[in-house]
């Protein structure tokens, strides 16, 4: 879940909190894990399992004011960005690498998200083919918000849906 909104440069009122939820799981033989990166926003939570990335308030005139959270500003929208780790580590069947597909949960036509440069949709999108088990990965998301919303039509809740295949 996350929400950000633009405002007016000439508006001076506070910002919204945006924050993905991210939530671990085991499932079979392979188990995945969401972990802050150095140079990403925080996660926050945790012991069900259920992680959040905070990606604190944000605006397009005021930017963000969360360690680790860039916001780009364009003609016509800004860009939301930050970085997370995910882990993966094999059970028993000691697979070495595994598929990385993610979606969104509903399609939301006011929002962009993109994980490592790939627009997510709610069909899954191949991420990477060979990602190393055993190791952390990095990703980068971003969330495109377009310069018209409001404080009050910002409001964003939604997921993104991993799926995680041993190779």
């Amino acid at each position: 879940m996350t929400d950000g909104w633009a405002q007016r440069k000439s508006s001076g009122k506070n910002t919204s909190t945006a924050i993905v939820s991210m939530k671990s799981q085991t499932q079979g033989t392979i188990a995945v894990n969401f972990v802050s990166a150095p140079d990403g926003a925080a996660l926050i939570g945790g012991s069900s399992g259920q992680r959040n990335l905070d990606l604190g308030p944000v605006s397009n005139f005021g930017g963000s004011r969360a360690a680790n959270v860039q916001v780009q500003k364009f003609a016509g929208h800004f860009v939301v960005s930050t970085r997370f780790g995910m882990s993966i580590q094999s059970g028993p069947q000691n697979a070495t690498t595994a598929t990385i597909l993610a979606a969104l949960a509903v399609p939301d036509p006011a929002f962009i998200f993109r994980l490592d440069g790939i627009t997510l949709a709610t069909a899954p999108q191949l991420l990477q083919s060979q990602a190393r088990i055993g190791t952390t990965i990095i990703h980068r998301l971003e969330i495109e918000v377009p310069a018209s919303l409001t404080e009050k039509s910002s409001q964003l809740n939604n997921a993104i849906i991993f799926q995680i295949i041993p190779n």
